[in-house]
């Protein structure tokens, strides 16, 4: 599979012609690119691919709204859109590790010292609120000064200068833990951004797993075949080599800054915080690359990190209870899973895997596999119908969750909780369901009564 951006686009312009679209009138990147994704969702109802050739302020065209269609995602793991769990899984079981090449497209313009210039860039705004603008796309690679570990992961840059952001690292993640230990010595930590690749590799950044599971292996697992890196100019640390640009940098120690507010995946807009410094100390590009941005708390960034979250859960709560049916994702910090119930007290085992498995998770429904988790009034009929709550409702105060839940009163400090809306003791035993007579329901034919759709 190829492993660049412009291939990927190409085979969506071949697959799916309505799905892309290139606009040639001039637009400003304060606010209105982001405003012209949400009107063309919210009243259009459509999600195209959109690349902005006139971007105010910048000779770069912008890219976004890449991932906010199942089937473009779909089309990017070369798998039907009902098999991208099974697809994503597989890959992570059957990681592809990397391969380190000498030369690459990303290598075609290399900038360093003071010809490091970040207002290059489209200064994309994206909400009314924000402080000013961000980097959304930017995947970061980083190794743990301590080890050979290596971690990719999404992470937010507030441009602060020409070559100064601050990032958004969430405490007890990965990059979080690097960065401890290089700070505890008094050394920066060496991190790179990776800005426009292969959905391939953005959903490979996503997997959530131990602090030792390899992203870059899962990432030639959905590829089927090794993720090709090239060595940073400034540092030892590797990045894909068919990326359109890459930012090299370090996360300074002992440094922080004011960042924010920014409207975040939640759809809230969060205050200010202080946040870790990077000083970038170079960018290299293809000579002409396209500045990918992701549409932060729309499609484009929520479907594209439902996968890897559908999948980490799946595999989390399989090796509780082998019985599982089916995860959702379909809210923030929300879990929806059913499963087939063998035994009672399954259902808050569910619970307790999922809470143990994503950090984000606060809130988890268990149901049965005779409940389609992907229909939100079946969920909420067996949440009525199936709950007690002096009896199905778990609630786990004091541990880490998210450090954007803005009702958390401090940093990711919180409670979460589960609901059991399984049939008790079985649903085998359980009061029975309307149905109406099976052999009726198969002889009945619409067009018989005149009411068939076609007509």
């Amino acid at each position: 599979m190829a492993q660049d951006l412009r291939s990927y686009l190409e085979l969506v312009k071949s697959k799916k012609p309505d799905d892309f679209q290139v606009v040639t009138k001039e637009i400003n990147p304060a606010y209105e690119i982001t405003a012209l994704v949400v009107k063309l969702e919210q009243e259009a109802k459509r999600r195209p691919v959109l690349l902005f050739t006139n971007v105010t302020g910048s000779k770069l065209p912008v890219l976004t709204n890449l991932h906010a269609s199942r089937s473009r995602i779909a089309l990017a793991m070369n798998a039907a859109p009902q098999d991208l769990l099974r697809v994503y899984l597989d890959a992570m079981a059957k990681p592809i590790p990397p391969k380190v090449v000498s030369r690459a497209p990303v290598k075609e313009v290399i900038r360093k010292g003071d010809q490091v210039n970040l207002l290059d860039f489209p200064q994309i705004v994206h909400h009314e609120r924000d402080a000013g603008p961000y980097v959304t796309a930017a995947i970061s690679f980083t190794k743990d000064p301590e080890a050979e570990t290596w971690n990719c992961a999404y992470n937010r840059l507030m441009i602060q200068g020409r070559d100064k952001t601050s990032i958004h690292v969430t405490p007890s993640k990965h990059v979080w833990e690097f960065y401890r230990n290089a700070e505890a010595k008094g050394e920066p930590l060496p991190i790179a951004f990776a800005v426009g690749v292969h959905p391939a590799i953005a959903l490979g950044a996503l997997a959530i797993g131990s602090i030792d599971e390899d992203e870059r292996a899962i990432m030639g697992g959905i590829l089927g075949e090794p993720l090709e890196l090239v060595r940073c100019e400034t540092s030892e640390l590797l990045v894909p080599a068919h990326a359109e640009i890459v930012i090299e940098g370090e996360i300074l120690p002992r440094v922080r800054t004011p960042e924010g507010p920014f409207g975040e995946f939640t759809g809230y807009s969060l205050g200010q915080r202080q946040r870790e410094v990077v000083k970038v100390k170079a960018i290299t590009h293809r000579a002409d690359a396209l500045f990918q941005d992701i549409s932060v708390a729309h499609l484009d960034h929520l479907l594209l990190s439902t996968v890897p979250i559908e999948a980490n859960i799946y595999r989390a709560v399989r090796a509780m209870v082998p019985t599982v049916n089916a995860v959702r994702v379909p809210a923030p910090f929300t879990c929806v899973v059913s499963i087939e119930q063998r035994t009672l007290g399954q259902g808050n085992n569910v619970i307790l895997a999922v809470l143990g498995a994503d950090l984000y998770m606060k809130r988890v429904i268990v149901v049965d596999h005779d409940v389609d988790i992907f229909n939100d009034r079946e969920v909420n009929w067996a949440i009525a119908t199936r709950c007690q709550p002096d009896r199905d409702i778990t609630v786990v105060s004091h541990v880490r969750g998210s450090d954007l839940d803005p009702s958390a009163k401090e940093d990711g400090y919180t409670a979460k909780w589960g609901v059991d809306a399984t049939a008790k003791p079985s649903l085998a035993e359980y009061t029975p369901r309307n149905r109406v007579p099976r052999d009726v329901y198969q002889r009945i034919n619409l067009d018989d009564y005149c009411l068939s759709s076609r007509g």
